[in-house]
């Protein structure tokens, strides 16, 4: 895969340090900052324009990110709106067009795959939007321009580690060819398993993902230790969300649907319903580890 190039730009303590960042040969632009800078965001009248935002905060002993997903017509505006009607954010990106391109059907159509993307990412976000976006209609030539800016809007996000998608981007599965590791398909990648009192679950590498396979058997009885452990909080989500169904073995639940893990610990724990080495615990049927095998196609 190709290097990309980012332009960070930190603007000077008169705008406190008001972050914008650029993508080579991309007319999107992005304001990154945290909530003492909403009332600066009105000093910039290319604010005052169709785009793109996220509400973003930490999630208390956990690994999940809260996120809130939304569009406007003047961005600035809505920001100043959500400072006074919303107190659990601490950050934010505002995604605009350099040429102003972007229209009210644009950002409408973002917001939409991109609160689709977020709800795809249960294991890192969690998604505060009360309401489904409504997306809008476009011609063909239109919404292929809107998959590709949203693409490098997740690009940016995960690449200054301001979101971790795990979701990989069309683009990037269309350049997979480059990487040993991440050219994996769901059709060639090999099956990794943890072994739980003869019951087994079973991951595999898709695209850079650690996918944990449906069917997969989850152990219900947890050790006590892990209740303090993040990990454990997570499990809870996914149990509260009815990712589990009852099995034959009153011991185990059964997986309902495949989930994506950036970390194999995270996946083992899951199973286990404790914390595990992901890395030396995840198995080929031949004894080899997930650890060994990542390392052999470097």
């Amino acid at each position: 895969m190709r290097g990309r190039t980012i332009k960070l730009y930190t603007m000077s303590e008169q705008y406190k340090n008001l972050q914008i960042a650029e993508l080579g040969n991309w007319t999107g632009k992005v304001y990154i900052g945290e909530r003492k800078h909403v009332q600066l965001l009105k000093k910039f009248e290319e604010l005052s324009a169709p785009g793109i935002y996220f509400l973003m905060s930490d999630i208390e002993e956990s690994y999940l990110k809260r996120m809130y997903i939304g569009e406007a017509d003047e961005v600035n505006q809505r920001l100043q709106d959500h400072f006074k009607s919303k107190d659990w954010w601490s950050t934010f990106a505002i995604f605009i067009s350099k040429d102003n391109n972007l229209t009210k059907a644009h950002v409408r159509y973002l917001e939409k795959e991109l609160y689709i993307i977020a709800k795809n990412n249960t294991t890192t976000v969690k998604v505060d939007n009360t309401n489904i976006p409504t997306g809008s209609k476009m011609p063909q030539s239109d919404r292929e321009d809107m998959d590709e800016f949203s693409e490098n809007i997740t690009f940016v996000l995960k690449n200054l580690r301001i979101m971790d998608f795990t979701k990989t981007s069309s683009e990037d599965i269309n350049n997979l060819e480059q990487s040993n590791l991440n050219q994996l398909s769901i059709s060639d990648s090999p099956i990794f398993k943890i072994n739980i009192a003869k019951k087994q679950a079973k991951l595999q590498i898709v695209h850079g993902v650690y996918k944990l396979l449906k069917g997969s058997y989850i152990r219900k009885e947890h050790n006590r230790g892990f209740v303090a452990h993040n990990y454990s909080k997570l499990r809870k989500q996914l149990e509260d969300e009815n990712y589990f169904s009852v099995s034959e073995d009153s011991d185990f639940y059964i997986l309902l649907k495949d989930i994506d893990f950036k970390s194999p610990s995270a996946a083992g724990a899951i199973v286990r319903n404790s914390s595990t080495n992901g890395r030396k615990d995840w198995k080929l049927d031949n004894g080899t580890s997930l650890d060994d095998y990542e390392n052999n196609l470097l």
